[in-house]
């Protein structure tokens, strides 16, 4: 195991933020005893931001891990809130890779760029609450490579239902839509 892709929901409750902040720090740091160095992250609002700036955080710790960044298209925030684009900018400041995949936004580049986070990585390390989401299919794709993955935040209900969807031998991914 070398590398991790984050994915995860771009609404996220302030109860799950803060749990996912604490699962996010203990995550990464036993990813990286295992020998994980590369991690990338889709640039989105939400967990993603979350993932990245978690990083960034235990590159202070752990100077050798890297940041890179694949974006959907240069124009993804061009509707957020000021706040969120400061948070970005700060991502975007400290990523040691950022690879952009469209010049403007079409409607596949959000499928475009959660295959490539998969294809990137050895590991995934995700936020998953709706069945029926881009999330879903990203996990399902992650699942289907045979990606170890590693679901944050789920309770005791959610996880034996996460189980059952995306780690059996027979998942499908035509039961995944992606938006």
């Amino acid at each position: 195991m070398k590398s991790c892709c984050f994915t995860g929901h771009r609404h996220i409750s302030a109860e799950d933020a803060l749990s996912a902040k604490i699962e996010l720090d203990v995550t990464i740091r036993r990813l990286i005893r295992a020998g994980v160095c590369h991690f990338y992250c889709g640039g989105a609002r939400g967990f993603d931001t979350l993932a990245a700036e978690a990083v960034i955080h235990l590159k202070n710790t752990f100077p050798f891990i890297k940041l890179y960044l694949i974006l959907p298209c240069k124009s993804q925030t061009e509707f957020w809130s000021e706040r969120d684009k400061q948070r970005y900018s700060f991502i975007l400041s400290h990523a040691d890779d950022v690879q952009c995949l469209y010049e403007t936004y079409h409607k596949r580049c959000m499928y475009e760029r959660n295959k490539a986070l998969v294809t990137s990585a050895d590991v995934c390390v995700c936020y998953l609450k709706e069945p029926q989401s881009g999330t879903a299919f990203t996990v399902a794709l992650a699942a289907k490579r045979k990606l170890k993955i590693i679901p944050l935040c789920l309770t005791e209900a959610e996880s034996a239902a996460f189980e059952a969807a995306f780690l059996s031998p027979q998942l499908d991914l035509e039961s995944f839509e992606f938006s």
